[in-house]
């Protein structure tokens, strides 16, 4: 993982004497986790950053669920428009259709669009067959998160660590979609906007509910339950809820990621489109502690 003939590790070090501006997106805290992997894989490959992207040769975006959100791929737009002739990258992500038609965003910019990496193969066939441009290079990584993993950082939260309580985080937005949600997209054409967003929200709720019910039938009794989105804590305290669980249940990704690198036994739980399920596989299966739990479970 990360070795040098790593697509991404190979893009970044041919840019090893250039100057690099990583652009904040709209995110969480595991979404900090993934600038907090990239700023130490750059340090790590000797590669200058800088915090005026009127200096920078490169404007990277270091990864993340980008193309599923509205409001990370108009934080393109803006770079494209502020800096055209900037060479701009987008780090190891998921890359889905349907919410975002961002294939014709990057194919009509006039920016210097060179390079999009997947964090799972899904992602990158994804890229493959989107009709992008020739020139824009198109790469499988991993999600910079898990260069962490051996990080003098995780070591020292690894020490830290506790078995407190049974962690139970689990998500609320349209990533949650369950099939009964999916059924429901189908009636969308059919109802007024705001009796639709209703009525989604509450089947992601009662799907939610669902999922804390089956943890609390589960749970011994041994440990306490923590219901909480930690992700939506601020980045300190997302790390210390993970580091003091016994155990993880959770659907958002890198809660299972920091989990998984901490050597928490995890939980895992379907998502709309099965991200977790897919970075698993391709970065952690040979090492990680992870039980995948049906929806219907």
């Amino acid at each position: 993982m990360f070795e040098h003939d790593d697509p991404y590790v190979q893009f970044l070090l041919a840019r090893k004497n250039k100057q690099i501006y990583l652009q904040p997106w709209n995110g969480n805290s595991g979404d900090v986790l993934i600038w907090k992997g990239t700023v130490e894989l750059l340090s790590d490959l000797g590669i200058q950053t800088t915090v005026n992207p009127k200096r920078a040769d490169v404007i990277l975006v270091p990864g993340g669920n980008q193309t599923m959100w509205k409001a990370n791929v108009e934080v393109w737009e803006d770079a494209w428009v502020r800096f055209p002739q900037t060479e701009f990258a987008l780090g190891p992500g998921t890359f889905q259709f349907g919410k975002v038609d961002w294939v014709s965003l990057i194919n009509r910019s006039p920016a210097r669009v060179s390079a999009l990496f997947a964090r799972d193969p899904e992602s990158f066939k994804n890229l493959q067959k989107a009709g992008l441009s020739e020139k824009i290079q198109l790469g499988l990584s991993h999600d910079p998160a898990l260069y962490l993993r051996n990080s003098a950082w995780l070591r020292a939260h690894k020490e830290a660590a506790t078995d407190e309580y049974v962690l139970v985080t689990f998500r609320l937005d349209y990533e949650a979609t369950s099939p009964r949600a999916a059924r429901l997209e189908a009636l969308r054409p059919l109802l007024p906007r705001k009796l639709f967003s209703f009525l989604n929200y509450n089947v992601r709720a009662r799907d939610r509910h669902r999922k804390i019910a089956f943890v609390t039938k589960r749970a011994t009794g041994q440990w306490p339950l923590k219901v909480c989105d930690a992700a939506m804590y601020v980045f300190e305290n997302f790390v210390e809820i993970i580091r003091r669980a016994k155990e993880v249940h959770t659907d958002r990704l890198h809660c299972l990621l920091l989990a998984a690198m901490l050597d928490k036994p995890t939980f895992a739980y379907p998502t709309a489109y099965g991200k977790l399920e897919a970075v698993y596989e391709h970065s952690l299966k040979p090492w990680a502690h992870v039980t995948f739990v049906p929806l219907n479970s």
